[in-house]
Order: structure tokens, then sequence, then C-alpha cells
């Protein structure tokens, strides 16, 4: 168990307390008979809640989330109102996968492993704001036919140095720690900034499977054991070169160390009952370095120009070991496999935004190219079959031209905003086996347009009413487009589809907002070539490929709002039950046929906040997801409980954190797959329940410089209005 770094943490933060000083105070000038009294520093204190909604998105603020210590950014999603995440860590707004994540409005290209590791590894300390957009605008690139997630990082508008410290542990069954820095300097045109993350974990996941076939029953129990380790660090600096023109850059690295051995025994019964002894140990390295420029130019007129320039680099390395071993015949099997993957992504856009008349008028252009190259060196040794060799070299190229344009105007109480953005995308891909066999993915080119439209009605100063339309599209990760077969053990086995298409949908949505806090809305999407991974039975083996099953039609009614029941309890609720609807013919994939089926769910989010008084608060939150269908999936339904309790001391610079995590400890996600000759259910119970213990020390300017022309404000001063 790794204690020494969060104890010296925690020493650190308690030795910069105390020696904190206090504000010099303000100075005095004589200007002829008239005393002006300049100050030195501005302090306002603002109470920012937890949920906003503006215009396209809502904004849930994290360090107002009652129950956010200590979560790393996939743990804060699941306590999102609206978002939910699986037992296989994927995200989903509003019930509905294909979700686009970015970070600080950049995409990450990422398939839903990959992601899941960047999510764990982002602290959720270093997070401002969290964005939720179920229909973006044509700015946004088209990916993502769910919507988009933006994770906003943590920036400074005070001068000076300032940032934070963060030390916690959490102990479950065995434990997580993690430590953060936030670092802010901002003076005489320059900002900088640096963040860095260190996680380390270790739990164990209960897996349990249950395959009924004709003539048997195979029932599996496994433990997976998880060592984890993650090293997160992002730092940028922007130059302000000229009154309306500023440069800036932002570096990003990640390495994450994974050791996952696992064991499980499949107890076979029927004609020929059986057991069979399953022992795993893989390890993974994961790394990226990403870097990006950026360039803004701001006009006399107000017009603005920007160029925005990402590369990033992701490499990995998985070595993987499995031994199989039947007790009741003496067959056995052991393979050895070890996967080497690299994927580069480069981009480059401009954006420009002027005054038309009275419209506002936004365009722009953007390149992207990417590539990956995935090798499999490995070999089977069977006792039946003897030595055979796995080798696979995967490589793929996809490249992305896009250009669109907004047209946004204000006709009296009616906002409009109109937009199109068009893509063409050129992709490559090759799979070469052991035998020299190359399978290649047919090249494909294609060009689509993708409208939005926006429109709002101001009824009086707090009501509107708006209506929302968009067009997105999904396109299959890399690694699903590999057609090379991948054994598990005896009994499951994994392989891609070089024909997948993009999935398309189509939604609109209609809301009612009150106060910026409130809203009640009705949507409805259509999503064609639905991209769904499919299992088929194959004798006394499951094959898992991700095929265009059909089409999903999905309407939901989501009622969100804060309320406040004492002086002192405060809270939020949002409510979203769904109906979706499956249409597909799978009768071409072994033992599956026609689906026409629909089903209904529910999702809900329940937070409280109570002020004890003297500093303490108290918070106690739940989050429910009802029994759900995805094509010939349903999952049971999931929920927990967390309390926190905080308190500040030393002037609000250090911040203690209690909390009980999923304390009824009910996290455990079930899926159940009945079609024709099919019928698996596959469960998850990973280690949820837990107590946490945090420090977080604020240190640095919290004040902003008077500035003479009044024009310097803090982000809380920008929300009030003037009267006259």
């Amino acid at each position: 168990m790794k204690r020494p770094s969060f104890l010296c943490a925690l020493v650190l933060i308690c030795l910069s307390a105390t020696a904190q000083q206090p504000s010099p105070p303000a100075t005095e000038k004589k200007i002829d008979t008239v005393k002006t009294y300049l100050l030195k520093d501005v302090s306002i204190k603002g109470s920012v809640p937890a949920v906003q909604i503006k215009t396209g998105k809502i904004l849930f603020n994290v360090e107002s989330l009652p129950t956010a210590a200590g979560l790393n950014a996939l743990e804060l999603l699941r306590q999102v109102p609206g978002v939910t995440v699986d037992g296989q860590d994927n995200v989903k707004i509003s019930g509905k996968n294909g979700v686009q994540v970015l970070l600080d409005g950049r995409m990450q290209t990422l398939n839903a492993q990959q992601l899941s590791i960047l999510l764990k590894g982002t602290s959720g300390a270093s997070l401002k704001t969290i964005e939720v957009i179920s229909n973006p605008s044509s700015k946004y690139d088209a990916a993502g036919n769910a919507g988009i997630i933006n994770l906003i990082f943590k920036k400074s508008g005070a001068n000076g140095l300032s940032g934070n410290v963060l030390a916690g542990y959490q102990k479950m069954q065995h434990y997580r720690q993690d430590n953060a820095v936030n670092l802010n300097l901002k003076s005489n045109g320059l900002t900088a900034f640096f963040n860095a993350n260190l996680e380390n974990s270790l739990q164990f996941t209960k897996v349990t499977s249950n395959r009924i076939l004709s003539d048997k029953v195979l029932s599996q129990l496994g433990t997976e054991r998880q060592g984890y380790s993650n090293t997160m660090v992002r730092s940028g600096i922007e130059l302000k070169m000229s009154k309306r023109s500023k440069i800036g850059t932002i570096i990003s690295f990640q390495r994450t160390w994974d050791d996952f051995p696992s064991n499980a025994s499949t107890n076979v019964s029927g004609s020929n009952p059986d057991l069979l002894s399953t022992n795993a140990l893989a390890n993974l390295t994961e790394n990226r370095f990403g870097v990006n420029l950026n360039y803004q130019l701001t006009g006399i007129k107000g017009e603005k120009f920007s160029i925005e320039g990402d590369w990033l680099r992701y490499w990995s390395s998985l070595g993987n070991n499995v031994n199989n071993i039947f007790s009741g015949t003496g067959q056995s099997s052991k393979s050895e496999n070890d996967t080497q993957t690299g994927i580069d992504l480069f981009s480059i856009k401009a954006d420009y935004t002027q005054k038309l008349g009275k419209a506002n008028l936004e365009s722009g252009l953007k390149f992207s190219s990417s590539g990956t190259a995935n090798l499999l060196n490995g070999k089977q040794t069977s006792s039946n079959f003897g030595e055979i060799l796995q080798i696979n070299d995967f490589r793929y190229t996809e490249k992305i031209a896009a250009a669109y344009f907004t047209l946004e105007q204000t006709f009296g109480k009616f906002n409009f905003q109109a937009g199109l953005r068009g893509e063409f995308t050129d992709m490559k891909g090759i799979s070469i086996d052991e035998s020299g066999i190359r399978t290649n993915r047919p090249d494909s080119s294609y060009f689509n347009v993708f409208p939005t439209f926006f429109s709002r009605y101001q009824m009086n100063e707090k009501s509107s009413i708006g209506l929302a339309y968009s067009r997105r599209l999904g396109r299959p990760s890399f690694q699903d487009q590999n057609p090379y077969l991948y054994r598990t053990d005896f009994y499951y086995a994994s392989r891609g589809n070089p024909l997948l298409l993009p999935q398309f949908t189509q939604s609109i949505e209609l809301d009612y907002t009150f106060n910026g806090q409130t809203q009640i809305k009705v949507s409805y999407s259509s999503t064609s070539d639905l991209i769904e991974v499919i299992r088929t039975q194959q004798a006394d083996q499951t094959l898992e490929t991700p095929v265009n099953a059909g089409r999903r039609s999905f309407l939901n009614l989501s009622l969100s709002t804060p309320f406040k029941l004492l002086k002192a309890w405060s809270g939020y609720f949002s409510a979203e039950p769904y109906y979706q609807f499956y249409k597909a013919d799978l009768s071409a994939y072994s033992g599956l046929s026609a689906i026409d089926q629909g089903g209904y769910g529910f999702n809900g989010y329940l937070s409280n906040t109570v002020d004890l008084g003297e500093g303490w608060k108290a918070g106690l939150s739940a989050w429910f997801n009802y029994a759900s269908r995805s094509s010939i999936y349903a999952t049971k339904p999931i929920y927990s409980v967390d309390f926190t309790l905080k308190k500040p001391i030393f002037n609000d610079r250090l911040n203690l954190s209690l909390a009980m995590r999923d304390i009824f400890n009910t996290q455990k996600w079930t899926q159940t797959a009945v079609l024709s000759n099919l019928n698996q259910t596959n469960s998850r119970k990973w280690e949820s329940r837990g107590v946490y213990i945090g420090v977080n020390y604020n240190f640095g300017n919290k004040k902003i410089k008077s500035a003479g022309n009044g024009k310097q404000k803090t982000e809380e001063q920008e929300r009030i209005k003037s009267r006259g």
C-alpha cells in the first residue's frame, strides 16, 4: 500500500497553511484636497450554482457538486444528471452511446477503452466545469452522434501565482490514493498553468458469466485484480502580444500502468460435465503526448480570427498470458500475446467571426489526419493441436477535411441560429495475419453535410422556449475495423469488422427553461446504420463482432431543477424517462434473427446540500439507472448513494473532506442477451463502497487587481447585471 506520498503531501499542506500571510493593507495617496483610496486587492465571493442551463448546453460546476471530492473525471460523469457510465466504462448521454469527449474544447480521438483510461487519469480537482451539449452547433466536429461532453480545466483569473494542492486516500476492500497539484500564473500579459495528477490504486472485480447452450450450461466465476498507476501532466502558456492578439501553447503527457492478473473457473454441466480453470496475467502500459499551438487576433470592429494546431502521439504495450486446464479430460492450452499499438493524430483549424449587419457570422476550416499501427505477436499451445502462431499487423489511416458556417440573429424576443457543416472523409486499412493473408478494408471516401438549427423565444425575463435540430455521425473506432480473430479462451473470441459503416443520427428537441436553472425538455432522435457489438453462438464458442445493427429511435422527456427546502437546505433534482425502439435484420449472423422491439428506461439524479454552520457542509447524492434495452441486450437497474462532509479552515485556504462512497454497495452491472440460440448473462461487481478522506489547500492570490478603467472583472462579476 503506497501511503508515503500521501503523508508527505499532507505535511506540506499543513506547513503551507500555517505560514500563510495576510494581504497587505490598502495604500493612500493625496491629490490636492481629495483622498483617493486605491485598493491593493479586490475580493469578491460568489456562490456558483452546481448546475447552470445556457443556450444549447448544461454546465455542471465541479466545485459546487456536493459529493465531488476525490472523484476522477469518469466517476464525476456518473454524478452528472443525464449522463450514464455502464459497467464497461462506456459514457452515454440520455441512454445513447456515441458520446464525443473534449478536453478544453479539443477532441480526443480514442476508442472506448483508451478514453476510459484517460478519464480515470484526470483528477476531478483539476476540473472547473463539465459541459454537456446534446445538440452541438456546426462549429463542432460532426462526430459524436449522442452529443458532446466538454471537460474544462481550472484556470485562475487572479494576478500573481495561485493554485491548489490536493491529497486524498480512499479505503475500499483495497485502496486508492490520489495527489494533484494545480498552479496558475498571471502577470503583465503572461498567463501560464500547470496541472499534475498522480494516482495509485488496487481493487478486485468479481466477474460472472452464464451461457446456456443447446446441450450444456457454462457457468463462469472469476476475479480480476487490478493494480493501477497513473501520472498525468498538463502545462500551458499564453502570451498577450498586443491589445488585440495573443499566442499560446499547451503540452500534455499521460502515462498509465495496469497490472491485472485474473483467475476464473468455468463449470461445464450437461452431457459431458467438466471444470475449466483459467489463469491470466496481463500488463498494460499506455502513453499519451500532445502539443497544441494557438493564435488569436481581434479586429478593431470586434471581428475575431483564430488558428490552432494539435498533434497527439499515443503508444501502448500489452502483454497477455492465459492458461486453461480442464480438470476432467486433462486438456490444456496456453496463449502468449504481445500487442504494440501506435496512434498519431494531427489537426489544424481556423475560425473567423464577424458582424454581418445585425447578425453574427462564424465560419471555419479544419483538416485532420490520423493513423494507427497495431502489431500482435503471439502463440497458442494446446494439448490437442500443438503450437499455433498468432501474428497480426493492422494499419489504418483516416483523413477528414471540413468547412462550416453559422449565422445568428435576434429579432425582438426571438433568437435564431442556423449552420451547415460539410466533411469529406477518406479511409484506408489493411490487416495481415500469420499466413501472410492480406485483408483490405475497402477504400472509402465520402462527403456528408450536417445542418443545425436553433431558435429561442424569450417569453419574459426568466422564461424561454427553445427548439434545436442537428444531424451528426459516429465513425467506427480503428480497432473495431480489424478483422483479425482474437481468442480469449476456449469459449470466447472477438473479431473486428472491416465493412463497418458510420452511423448517422438526426435529433430534435424542444425545451422550456426558467431562470437559467429549471428545464423541461422533450427530445427525439433516430439513428441509421447503428453500430453495436453483437454476440453470436457458434457451437460452444461465443463470438463478439461490431456490426451495423439497423435503426434505433429514441424518445425522452427530462425534468431538471434546483430546489431550496429550508434556508440551509438546497439541492438539485433530475428525472429522465425514455423509450427506445430497435428495428434490425440480423439473420445474416449465425443464430440471430430480426429484431423489432422497444423498451422503457429511466435515469434519475438527486443531490442535497445542508449548511451546518461554522463552515461545515454535508452533501447527500444519489443516481439511479433503471433497466434498459440496447439492440439484443437488456441491462438491470443500478444505483448508488454517496455522502460527503466538508469543512474549510484557515480563512477558507484549507478544505477538509470526508466521504462515504456507494453506501449500500449497489454498483453492480448485469447484462443479458437472449435471441434465437443466444442466451447469456454477464455481470461485473467492482469495489465501489469505501471511505474517502481528502485535504485541498488553496494558496496564492485569490483576489484580483483593481483596475482604474473598471474592465477587469471576475467571472462572478460578469454575471451581475447593471441596472441603469
